[in-house]
């Protein structure tokens, strides 16, 4: 059974366990799916209701948005945890000749690099999860707007664990281009995630 196919309860067995799989990286990723889920709810819960009619068009796009990043974001769960593992796989090759530790790098330098593009999408999606909090926020179910104040919460969270598994990551990588790259976008996107976190955190506040 896959990773994201478990029940709660399994996963943080499996999450407490003393293996370095599933981890972190899972972990963000979860609650970056929690937090598009919520978002769902937080939309749903004004649709057909009086006072929200101008916004139906909107509340079915959110909805349709959420559940697209909640569903990716569960995948990237399970993506995670084989991320990783290869790069476990790669590290445990043998390396008694020249050419065996040859293979070795590269196969572990491969790894790396899928290890660190795996949480550099799990961003990119959650920068795309607090969009849709502020929207939800903005327009969904007012007595709502704590959870999506949530929803907003484990999306930055989940922006936080995931970079921390990218920089560390990224620094076993021997490519300079792709460190410099790949550098340069996790600034972006930690710049964006903090301007529409704050103003969807703002929003929230002021509808509570």
């Amino acid at each position: 059974m896959g990773v994201k196919d478990q029940s709660v309860g399994n996963f943080l067995e499996s999450l407490a366990a003393a293996s370095p799989t599933p981890g972190g990286g899972s972990a963000s990723a979860l609650a970056g799916a929690l937090s598009a889920a919520l978002s769902r709810m937080v939309a749903g819960l004004a649709v057909g209701k009086s006072g929200y009619e101008s916004v139906q068009a909107d509340l079915t796009r959110i909805e349709g948005r959420a559940r697209a990043l909640q569903s990716r974001l569960l995948q990237l769960v399970e993506d995670d945890s084989k991320a990783y593992d290869a790069v476990v796989a790669a590290m445990r090759r043998p390396k008694a000749t020249e050419a065996e530790k040859s293979a070795r790098v590269e196969a572990m330098q491969s790894a790396y690099r899928k290890a660190t593009e795996v949480p550099v999408e799990t961003i990119e999606r959650c920068v795309e999860a607090l969009q849709v909090a502020e929207e939800a926020a903005a327009k969904g179910n007012r007595s709502a707007s704590a959870d999506a104040g949530v929803a907003t919460i484990l999306a930055d969270a989940a922006i936080r664990g995931a970079s921390l598994n990218c920089r560390v990551n990224l620094a076993a990588i021997r490519d300079e281009r792709f460190r410099e790259t790949t550098e340069a976008r996790l600034a972006e996107l930690l710049r964006r995630a903090q301007e529409v976190g704050s103003r969807a955190m703002a929003l929230v506040e002021s509808r509570l």
